[in-house]
C-alpha cells in the first residue's frame, strides 16, 4: 500500500465523514429581528449569495425560529434582465452579471398579536457566455421495467432488458481454485488490538519514545507506588528479546500496583465469560508475597484472582478470571501487591473463547467473519509492513517466531517459538515523526508467521507469505537501493526466504522444521507461493528479485523434495496499467529474462505477478474486461504487446473501489465477474485492507469494521462473500447482450490551475473545430472573473493588467487533492473544440494544471504540466472526486521555467485529445473502449454440476434477464438464489448499527431451459441451477 499518500487519504476520508455526519452548514446569513424581545425571532434565507449559470435555476428558502406564522413573502429581483424570481423563490439566470433578489417577509412572532415585516436579501451572480444548442436534446426515457424483482417469468426476449445465452456443454476453461482469498496486514490495528485476541497493550514494556509515556505506554499507577520500567537489562531480563520489565515497589500499608487500559477504545468484558491471565514475575529484595489480579470496572472489581506467592526467579503464573458484568468502557486490568517489590513482564489477558479455542489465539467474532468468506488463500503479513520505513523495522518472519541476536532460533522455557521470546517490532503505520503518540503502532509478533499459517488452516485457506526483498518502502524512499546484491546483508534476505520453506516443509531433523514442530505443528504447513517484496519496481528491484529466482532454482536442484513446486511472486509496482508508470516495465523485464534464459518457462521466473490498485468505482465498471485476452495476453511471446501486459498468471494482491458505500461494492462485484471470467490467468484476488478501527484509522475503506466489543461487515464484504461462496471451477460459454453503455466523448468546460505554484494566464479562447466559430474567450481586459469563472478550490485569484493571476504557491492538499488550485470556464455541453491559453509560471514547485472536458470538480480531465516536482507532463482523470495517477501513454518529461510564456493548446475531437506546447505535440490520446455497462454477468459451474449465474445490476431499476440454456438436461424446476442488494448507492453498513446490505437466501420456481429472471435494483445476484450436462 501507498503509505504516505494514504495516510493523507485516510485523514481526508475521516474529515469528510465527520462533516457529512454532523451536517456542518457554512452557507447562509442569519438576520435577527426584535433583538430586545424574548424569545428572539430568527429569519434566514438559506443563501446569502449564490452563483448560477445562464438558464439554470436555484430555489431560495426561508428558515424561521420563534415565528408563529408567515403571512406573505414578496420576492423581487432588482434587475430582471440578469435574473428573475417567481412567487416560490425560484431564481433563474438570464444574462451574465450580478443583481440582488429581495424577499419581504410579513410574519407574526410567537406570543405577538401584530404583523411585522422584514426584508432579506441574496446576491445573485449569473455566469457564462450564452451557449446556443444546435439541437434540442431528446428527453430521457424512463427505463422500462419488465418484471418483478426476484421473480421468474416465462421466457420472452422482447420483454427483457438483456438476453443471456448459455451453452452448458462448453467448458471454456478452468477457473483457478484459489481465485477468491483474503489479505491481512497490521494496518488500522488489524493484528495487535484487533484480530490478535491479546487485550493488554505494551504487555512487555518494550514501547519506545514514539509512544505517549514511552515504555510505560498504556500503564497507570494504582495507589501509592513506585513503578518504573527497567530498560535494556541484558542480565536481569526475561530473555534477550525482552530486555525491559516493570519494577513495582509498594512502601505503603495498602495494596498498590499498576493497571493497563488496553488498546484503542479500551478493554471490554462479557458477563460469565472467562479470561486467561498470565504474567512473568519475580520477587525483589526478598519479596515472596502475593500478586492480586483484578479486572476493574472503574473502581470496582468485576473479576479477580490471586497469585499466592512469587519466587526470586522469573516464573510464569496463570489465572482464570470470570467476569461478573458486561461492560465496554472504563475496564482495566489491575495488578497490585501489599508492601514489597516485584518485577513483572509479559502481562497478558486473553478471552478464553478464542477462535477454534486456540491458545494465543484470535478474536472469535473477527476470525469467524473471515471463515465465513470461505477464502481459498490468506496473504500475509503485508503490505507495507513487510517493507518497513527502514529495513531495521521491516517485518521479520524469524522475529515473529523468536530468534536471538545471532539469528538462530531462541530457546526459552525449554522450547522454541514462545511468545515471550519474540522481539517486538515497530509498525510502518505508526508515525515515525512523533514522540508522544496516543495510538502508536507496534508489532508484538504474538500473531506471527506460525499463527498466520495456523489461521489459514483453520479457515480452510492456503497461506501465502510475503518476505522483504532487501528494499525498504519505495513510496516513501524511492531512491534508497538497500544493500548491494552481492553483499552478505542482502544474501541473508534470500537465506531467510529459503529458511521459511524449511520452516513450513521441514521435519524435526531440520533446524527450522524443528522449530515448527516445537511450536505444536508436527505436520508441514501447505506452501506453494512466496511473495518477494511488496510494491517494488525498477532495475534495482529486478536485480534483487532475479537473485531470489537464481537461489530458489539452485535450491530446487540441490533439494527437490524440500523446494520443489515453490513459485515466487513478482511485483508490477504500484497502480494499474492505466496509471502505473512502472507497471509495463515489469513485463518488459520478465520478457527480457525469458529471452536470456532459453529453455526456461515463465513459471521459472514467477508463478504470478502481483497487481495492486485502488481506484474509484467508475474505473472498476469501465475495466471489467481488464484481464480479457484482448487486453491481457495469454502468450509470453506477446506479453508486452497487449494493453495491460500478459503471459504471467496474476495475483491481484490488493484492490478496492475507495468506498464502503454500495456504489463501490457493486463496482467491485462487477469487476469480479471479469476476474472469474478470466480465472484461467487470474490465479488469486484479495480485497484490501481487511480491518478498520475508527479510533485510530490509517486507511479506509476496509472490509470489516470493529471496536473493542463488536464488528460489522461492510457492503463490500458481502459482495466478496457472495462470489467466494459460489466460486465456479469452470467457465461456461455465455453470450450477454443489451447491457453495454455507449461511450461518451470528451465533453465539458475548460479551465486553468496550478499545484503549489503561482502563475499568470491570458488569451483564453475556445473555438468550434467544425465551424471555426469562437465559442468563448477571455482576454481579461475587464475584471469579470467572478461572473465568468467557477473557482472550484483555493488560490489567490485576481485580474490585473490584462491577465488572470493566481499568486498562491501553496495548494491545500487536504481539501483539493483531486483538483489542485483551479477555476473552470464555459459549458458542460462543449465538445469538439480547440482551447488555447498563454501561461507563465511565476513561482512555486511545479507547473500548470489545465482542465478540459470538465463536468464538475468531481468529474473532469486535466493536463498536468510540470507535475511530480516539475518533471512530468501527463493527463489525469478525476472521476467521482477521485484523481487517477498518470494516464499511461500520455507521460513525457518536462520542466517549466519561471518567467517563460508557454502557449498551450488542447484539441478535443470526439474521443481524442491532442495537447501542444508552443505548437509541439506532447499528448495524442484516445479514450479507451471500456466495459461500462448497466449490468454484468459471468456463468460457471462447479464440482456439484450446478449452473452458477452471477448477475450484477448497478442501476436504480430492476432488470430482466432472458436466459436461454443449451447443452443441459434435467434442469431442475427450482433454483437457489443469493442476493445482496440495497435501496441506494449510498447504502453503507455502519459499525454498531443494523446492517442495511447483507446476503439474503431464497428459492425460486419456474426454472427451465428458457426463463426470464428479474434482478433487483442495485444488486448482485447468484442463481444456482441444478442440472445434468449433456
Amino acid at each position: 500500500m501507498k503509505k504516505y499518500i494514504n495516510k493523507f487519504l485516510a485523514c481526508s476520508i475521516i474529515f469528510a465523514l465527520v462533516v457529512s455526519s454532523y451536517g456542518i452548514n457554512t452557507s447562509g446569513l442569519y438576520i435577527y429581528a426584535d433583538a430586545a424581545s424574548k424569545p428572539k425571532v430568527v429569519l434566514k434565507l438559506d443563501k446569502a449569495s449564490v452563483s448560477i449559470e445562464m438558464g439554470n435555476t436555484v430555489t431560495l428558502k426561508l428558515s424561521k425560529k420563534n415565528v408563529a406564522s408567515v403571512k406573505k413573502i414578496a420576492w423581487v429581483s432588482k434587475d430582471k434582465k440578469i435574473a428573475t424570481v417567481n412567487s416560490k423563490g425560484i431564481v433563474k439566470g438570464i444574462k451574465k452579471g450580478s443583481t440582488v433578489v429581495n424577499a419581504t417577509v410579513k410574519y407574526k412572532a410567537k406570543g405577538a398579536s401584530n404583523l411585522k415585516s422584514k426584508k432579506l436579501s441574496c446576491k445573485i451572480t449569473v455566469k457564462g457566455k450564452p451557449y446556443v444548442e444546435t439541437e434540442t436534446p431528446a428527453p430521457t426515457a424512463e427505463p422500462v421495467v419488465y418484471g418483478t424483482s426476484g421473480e421468474v417469468s416465462v421466457y420472452n426476449s422482447e420483454k427483457s432488458n438483456y438476453t443471456l445465452d448459455i451453452n452448458a456443454a462448453n467448458n471454456v476453461h478452468s477457473i483457478s481454485s484459489l481465485l477468491y482469498g483474503i489479505f491481512i496486514e497490521d494496518i488500522n490495528f488489524a493484528a495487535d488490538g484487533g484480530l490478535y485476541a491479546e487485550m493488554v497493550q505494551n504487555r512487555s514494556f518494550e514501547f519506545t519514545k514514539l509512544a505517549a509515556g514511552n515504555e510505560r505506554h498504556a500503564w497507570n499507577n494504582v495507589g501509592d507506588v513506585a513503578a518504573e520500567v527497567v530498560t535494556d537489562d541484558k542480565t536481569g531480563c526475561l530473555n534477550a528479546n525482552n530486555p525491559n520489565y516493570m519494577v513495582v515497589e509498594n512502601k505503603s500499608s495498602a495494596y498498590a500496583g499498576i493497571a493497563n487500559i488496553g488498546f484503542l477504545d479500551g478493554m471490554s468484558v462479557k458477563e460469565g465469560a472467562a479470561y486467561k491471565f498470565s504474567v512473568y514475575a519475580k520477587g525483589l529484595d526478598g519479596y515472596t508475597g502475593s500478586i492480586n489480579v483484578n479486572i476493574m470496572d472503574g473502581n470496582k472489581s468485576v473479576a479477580s484472582g490471586k497469585i499466592d506467592a512469587v519466587t526470586p526467579e522469573w516464573n510464569k503464573y496463570n489465572l482464570t478470571l470470570l467476569s461478573s458484568v458486561t461492560k465496554y468502557t472504563d475496564i482495566t486490568l489491575q495488578l497490585v501487591i501489599p508492601k514489597g517489590k516485584v518485577a513483572l513482564d509479559m502481562v497478558s489477558l486473553f478471552p478464553e473463547d478464542t477462535f477454534k479455542g486456540r491458545e494465543n489465539g484470535t478474536r472469535k467474532d473477527l476470525a469467524e467473519k473471515l471463515e465465513a468468506l470461505k477464502p481459498s488463500f490468506l496473504r500475509f503479513p503485508g503490505g507495507c509492513v513487510v517493507e518497513g520505513d527502514t529495513l531495521e523495522f521491516a517485518y521479520s518472519w524469524k522475529d515473529s517466531i523468536g530468534t536471538g541476536p545471532d539469528g538462530e532460533p531462541l530457546m526459552f522455557n525449554n522450547t522454541y517459538g514462545d511468545v515471550a521470546a519474540r522481539k517486538q517490532g515497530q509498525n510502518i503505520w505508526t508515525d515515525e515523526r512523533t514522540t508522544n503518540d496516543k495510538y502508536p503502532s507496534y508489532m508484538s509478533y504474538g500473531l506471527g508467521f506460525y499463527e498466520y499459517f495456523q489461521l489459514a488452516e483453520d479457515i480452510g485457506a492456503t497461506g501465502i507469505p510475503v518476505v522483504n526483498c532487501g528494499i525498504r518502502c519505495m513510496i516513501g524512499h524511492p531512491g534508497d537501493p538497500g544493500p548491494a546484491v552481492n553483499s552478505a546483508e542482502f544474501k541473508q534476505y534470500i537465506q531467510d526466504a529459503l529458511d521459511l520453506v524449511e520452516f513450513c516443509r521441514g521435519d524435526v531433523s531440520t533446524k527450522w522444521g524443528a522449530v515448527r514442530v516445537a511450536m505444536g505443528h508436527e505436520k508441514p504447513f501447505e506452501l506453494k507461493y512466496i511473495g518477494i517484496g511488496n510494491e517494488q519496481w525498477g532495475n534495482n528491484f529486478y536485480k534483487k528479485y532475479e537473485a531470489f529466482v537464481d537461489a530458489f532454482d539452485q535450491a530446487k536442484k540441490d533439494n527437490p523434495v524440500m523446494y520443489g513446486g515453490i513459485e515466487l511472486i513478482f511485483s508490477a509496482g504500484v497502480d494499474d496499467g492505466d496509471s502505473g508508470i512502472d507497471y509495463m516495465p515489469s513485463y518488459e523485464e520478465a520478457a527480457k529474462w525469458l529471452k536470456e534464459h532459453p529453455g526456461k518457462t515463465i513459471n521459472d521466473f514467477a508463478g504470478a505477478i502481483d497487481h495492486h490498485y485502488y481506484n474509484d468505482p467508475g474505473w472498476f465498471l469501465e475495466h471489467a474486461d481488464y484481464y480479457d485476452e484482448k487486453n491481457y495476453s495469454r502468450d509470453t511471446s506477446s506479453m508486452t504487446d497487449t494493453k495491460f501486459g500478459g503471459g504471467i498468471d496474476v495475483f491481484l494482491g490488493e484492490y478496492a473501489a475507495r468506498s464502503n458505500r454500495l456504489e463501490a461494492a457493486l463496482a467491485e462485484a462487477a469487476y469480479m465477474t471479469g476476474l472469474e471470467r478470466n480465472g484461467d490467468i487470474v490465479r488469486m484476488a484479495a480485497y484490501a485492507p481487511l480491518f478498520g478501527n475508527l479510533t485510530a484509522l490509517h486507511w479506509a475503506p476496509d472490509l470489516i469494521w470493529f471496536n473493542n466489543h463488536t464488528s460489522t461487515c461492510s457492503t463490500n464484504y458481502y459482495m466478496q462473500k457472495l462470489f467466494a461462496n459460489n466460486a465456479g471451477t469452470s467457465l461456461l460459454e455465455s453470450d450477454f447482450k443489451g447491457a453495454v453503455i455507449p461511450e461518451r466523448p470528451f465533453t465539458g468546460k475548460i479551465g486553468v490551475g496550478t499545484w503549489s505554484t503561482s502563475a499568470r494566464f491570458d488569451n483564453i479562447k475556445v473555438v468550434n473545430n467544425e465551424t471555426g466559430e469562437v465559442m468563448a474567450e477571455d482576454d481579461f481586459s475587464k475584471d469579470e472573473f467572478d461572473e465568468n469563472w467557477d473557482k472550484v478550490s483555493d488560490g489567490n485569484w485576481k485580474v490585473k493588467n490584462g491577465e488572470l493571476i493566481q499568486s498562491s504557491t501553496s495548494t491545500n492538499t487536504n481539501l483539493y487533492a483531486s483538483t489542485g488550485t483551479a477555476a473552470y470556464f464555459g459549458s458542460r455541453n462543449w465538445k469538439n473544440y480547440t482551447y488555447t491559453v498563454d501561461a507563465v509560471k511565476t513561482g512555486g514547485s511545479e507547473g500548470f494544471i489545465i482542465p478540459f472536458a470538465a463536468d464538475s470538480k468531481e468529474d473532469n480531465y486535466f493536463w498536468n504540466i510540470g507535475g511530480w516536482n516539475n518533471s512530468v507532463s501527463c493527463l489525469q482523470k478525476v472521476s467521482g472526486g477521485n484523481k487517477s495517477d498518470q494516464i499511461a501513454g500520455t507521460v513525457k518529461n518536462i520542466n517549466i521555467k519561471n518567467g517563460t510564456k508557454y502557449s498551450l493548446k488542447i484539441v478535443v475531437t470526439d474521443n481524442n485529445v491532442k495537447c501542444y506546447i508552443n505548437n509541439e505535440l506532447y499528448i495524442d490520446y484516445d479514450l479507451p473502449v471500456t466495459a461500462n455497462a448497466e449490468s454484468y454477468q459471468v456463468t460457471s459451474t462447479d464440482n456439484t454440476g450446478d449452473i452458477i449465474i452471477k448477475m450484477v445490476n448497478v442501476t436504480g431499476y430492476p432488470k430482466t434477464f432472458a436466459v436461454d440454456i443449451a447443452g443441459a438436461e434435467n434442469i431442475a424446476d427450482t433454483a437457489q438464489v443469493s442476493v445482496a442488494a440495497g435501496n441506494s448507492l449510498n447504502d453503507d453498513n455502519i459499525l454498531g448499527k443494523e446492517e442495511v446490505v447483507t446476503i439474503k437466501e431464497s428459492e425460486v420456481q419456474g426454472i427451465s431451459s428458457k426463463f426470464n429472471y428479474t434482478v433487483p435494483k442495485y444488486s448482485a445476484t447468484v442463481l444456482r441451477i441444478k442440472t445434468t450436462v449433456k
